[in-house]
């Protein structure tokens, strides 16, 4: 056991936590969090445990925490992250079972018994001192691995992200994975998202970003070749038009693809098969521009405002509707604080059964009423009207 009889022994007058991620076979949580805890005078280590989506919390003095490590920690897991006052290191798991430590950096943090209060501050997925070169890329990372105050927010924002993800992912056993992503445009959230997939959860991703701009898309080849994300790649392609990869896909995600293009990009998830979507619209004109007066919902057609808002929330209703139609479980959520952004609305689906027709004849019913259309619903009617 050296990486943890020597380097975790060494570490922990100053430790501020370890993280055990990325299991193997043998490990019994999919990740172990360690942090040293004030109980009553006495000071100890509480190891947060995630298996099964569910978080199991031990308390251990010094002896059991190292007894603990060994027996249930030690070579099951191919990355530890040791954060201590005064810096921090990872380790990679050999395959001879060995540990090689794979970089330092400094990493200060507030030391005292406010750091070791039950009252900590939020837990994120994407820890500070943990080595993400596109947090580095983007400012929100010192080169040291600190949080850029100025940049809290959208550390924030990013983590809420992988959250959510992490809802889903987190009881999904790592293997091969097939990801579409469109629109990705400058964002380096589709590299977040493939350093939580392949690095931190050992999935083996086949990941293709789509975006129109061919700048763009160039750019996006040369991080993912500097980073060493050989399963990401990145091609210029317009979802509405252009003939896209004609395979089955795992997961699509879709960050602010612009009105209709949403639609296009869940009509490819439904024909392809994807079991997992992750959408954020964007820019919801469609309704907007043709919905008229027509029924009891005139009221909200008086006024512009009000007007957007209801062609934005009818859009996504549809959208969800549909989705359920095509045998999906859909929950819509908060992506990130109203403050921060307008468009706040996740849509978070999951096929989970064989489609039915329950939902579009009501969807119809209003687009007649109101005299809108919407793409989605359109696309879906007329790959049903083509099967039969």
């Amino acid at each position: 056991m050296p990486v943890l009889q020597t380097e975790l022994v060494s570490a922990l007058p100053q430790l501020v936590k370890a993280v055990f991620s990325q299991p193997t076979d043998g490990a019994e949580y999919a990740r172990v969090t360690v942090r040293p805890v004030q109980i009553g005078q006495g000071a100890a280590y509480q190891a947060e445990g995630l298996r099964d989506n569910k978080a199991y919390h031990f308390n251990f003095d010094e002896d059991a925490f190292l007894r603990f490590a060994t027996e249930t920690l030690d070579g099951r897991y191919r990355q530890i992250l040791l954060v201590r006052r005064d810096g921090s290191a990872q380790y990679v798991l050999r395959r001879d079972g060995t540990y090689k430590k794979s970089g330092r950096s400094s990493v200060p943090r507030p030391g005292g018994a406010a750091a070791l209060s039950h009252d900590r501050e939020k837990r994120y997925l994407l820890s500070e001192g943990e080595n993400i070169p596109a947090l580095v890329d983007l400012g929100v990372f010192t080169p040291d691995l600190r949080i850029v105050k100025a940049k809290y927010d959208k550390y924030r924002q990013i983590n809420r992200f992988i959250e959510l993800i992490d809802d889903t992912f987190s009881s999904v056993e790592p293997g091969a994975l097939t990801v579409m992503d469109f629109g990705c445009g400058k964002s380096y959230l589709t590299f977040i998202l493939y350093y939580y997939f392949a690095v931190k959860r050992g999935f083996d991703v086949d990941m293709i970003g789509y975006d129109l701009k061919s700048d763009v898309v160039e750019r996006c080849n040369a991080i993912a070749a500097k980073y060493g994300y050989t399963g990401l790649r990145f091609e210029v392609a317009d979802v509405s038009r252009d003939k896209l990869a004609d395979r089955r896909i795992d997961l699509l995600v879709t960050l602010h693809a612009c009105d209709t293009a949403t639609d296009y990009a869940l009509d490819y998830a439904v024909r392809h098969g994807a079991k997992y979507i992750f959408s954020v619209p964007c820019c919801q004109h469609e309704i907007n521009s043709s919905i008229r007066k027509g029924g009891d919902l005139d009221i909200l057609l008086k006024h512009g405002i009000l007007k957007e808002r209801l062609s934005a929330l009818l859009t996504d209703a549809i959208r969800a509707d549909v989705l359920e139609d095509q045998g999906y479980s859909v929950d819509l959520i908060e992506f990130v604080d109203f403050e921060h952004s307008p468009k706040n609305l996740m849509i978070r689906a999951e096929r989970r059964r064989a489609p039915r027709e329950k939902n579009r004849s009501r969807c119809r019913e209003l687009a007649a009423t109101y005299g809108f259309s919407q793409t989605f619903l359109t696309l879906t009617d007329s790959a049903k009207k083509n099967e039969s």
